[in-house]
C-alpha cells in the first residue's frame, strides 16, 4: 500500500505524541521535529509505504528520548485483554460447526486489532475493548476462501501486531494447534509502536502453544520483509499459509509481489487510507484472503 497525502500529518502528530509520553523536554520536541522534517522531506513520496515513514519516525522519537514511548500503555493492554479473555471464549464456544469457530475466532482477532493509540482521527480507550467483542462484524469477509487454504495447509506463520491484541490471538492461535498445523509466532525483535514484543508473547503464553516463537529480527512497523533476516524470509515464503494481523502488515506485504504467498489479513480499518485502499468505510472490520 502507499503513502497518501494525508498520512503526513499523523506522522506529525504521532511523533509529538510519543515524545510527549516519555516526559521529553522541549529540547527533544525540536530534535524530534526537526529530524522527522528532514527524513520527510527525502522519503516522503507518492511511492512511499506509511509504515515503513512511520518505523524511521518512531527510531528518531526513540533516539531523542532514549525510551519506549509505549511501554507503560502496553503492559495496560496485556492487563485489559486479560479481563475480555473469558468473554471472546464464550462467544466462540457459541459456535456450531469448526467452520463457525474458525470465523469467530478471526473475529475476536480483528476485535483485539482495535487495540490502538495515536492514530489520527481514531480514538481508543482501552475499557472499550470489551465492546469490541459485543459488535463483531466483518465488513470485508475472506474467511470461506481462508478457510479453504487451512484446510490444505500443513504450516502456518502467525504474524502478530499489538501488546493486548496478541492476548486474544491466543485463541485462534490454540485452534490452529488443535488442528495439527505446524504453527510459528513472530512478533516485532524491539519496540516499534504498542507492538507485542517477546515478552508480550511470553506473558501472553505463547511460547506454551506455538511450535516456533520467534522475532521478525526488525523494530519496523509491520513486516519489511527485504530488510527481514533470511530465516524469517525463508519462513514467510515457505508456510502454507501466514496470518499477519494489523494494518502495519497490511500496508507492507500488500508490497510484495510475485511471492506465491498466501496470506490472511485481519485487522481494522483505523484510517481512512486503509479504509479506502481495502475498499471499505473507515473503521470496518476486515478479513482479507490475498495471494502475494
Amino acid at each position: 500500500m502507499k503513502v497518501e497525502a494525508e498520512c503526513l500529518l499523523c506522522l506529525l502528530e504521532r511523533a509529538c505524541r510519543q515524545t510527549g509520553y516519555v516526559g521529553g523536554d522541549r529540547q527533544a520536541f525540536f530534535q524530534v521535529m526537526t529530524e522527522l522534517l528532514d527524513m520527510l522531506h527525502k522519503e516522503f513520496t507518492p511511492e512511499a509505504v506509511p509504515a515503513y515513514l512511520g518505523t524511521l519516525r518512531d527510531r528518531i522519537v526513540r533516539k531523542a528520548t532514549g525510551r519506549d514511548p509505549y511501554e507503560e500503555l502496553k503492559r495496560q493492554a496485556n492487563e485489559a485483554a486479560w479481563k475480555v479473555l473469558p468473554a471472546a471464549e464464550r462467544f466462540v464456544l457459541q459456535a456450531d460447526s469448526d467452520y463457525e469457530r474458525f470465523r469467530r475466532l478471526c473475529m475476536v482477532a480483528v476485535a483485539g486489532n482495535s487495540v490502538e493509540f495515536d492514530v489520527m482521527g481514531y480514538s481508543f480507550t482501552l475499557d472499550r475493548l470489551g465492546g469490541e467483542l459485543e459488535n463483531l462484524t466483518l465488513r470485508l469477509d475472506h474467511l470461506p476462501q481462508a478457510y479453504a487454504q487451512l484446510e490444505a495447509s500443513r504450516e502456518v506463520l502467525f504474524l502478530t501486531d499489538n501488546a493486548g491484541e496478541i492476548v486474544l490471538d491466543t485463541l485462534l492461535m490454540r485452534y490452529l494447534k488443535q488442528r495439527g498445523l505446524t504453527l510459528t509466532v513472530a512478533v516485532k525483535g524491539s519496540p516499534v509502536l504498542n507492538d507485542a514484543t517477546l515478552v508480550d508473547a511470553q506473558e501472553a503464553g505463547v511460547d506454551r502453544i506455538a511450535d516456533e516463537l520467534i522475532t521478525t529480527g526488525l523494530d519496523s512497523v509491520g513486516l519489511i520483509l527485504d530488510a527481514a533476516p533470511k530465516p524469517v524470509r525463508e519462513k514467510f515464503t515457505h508456510s502454507d499459509l501466514v496470518i499477519a494481523k494489523g494494518m502495519g502488515n497490511y500496508e507492507t506485504l500488500t508490497e510484495v509481489k510475485g511471492a506465491g504467498v498466501k496470506v490472511l489479513f485481519l485487522l481494522k480499518a483505523k484510517c481512512a487510507p486503509v479504509a479506502r485502499s481495502l475498499g471499505v468505510e473507515r473503521g470496518s472490520n476486515a478479513a482479507l484472503f490475498l495471494e502475494l
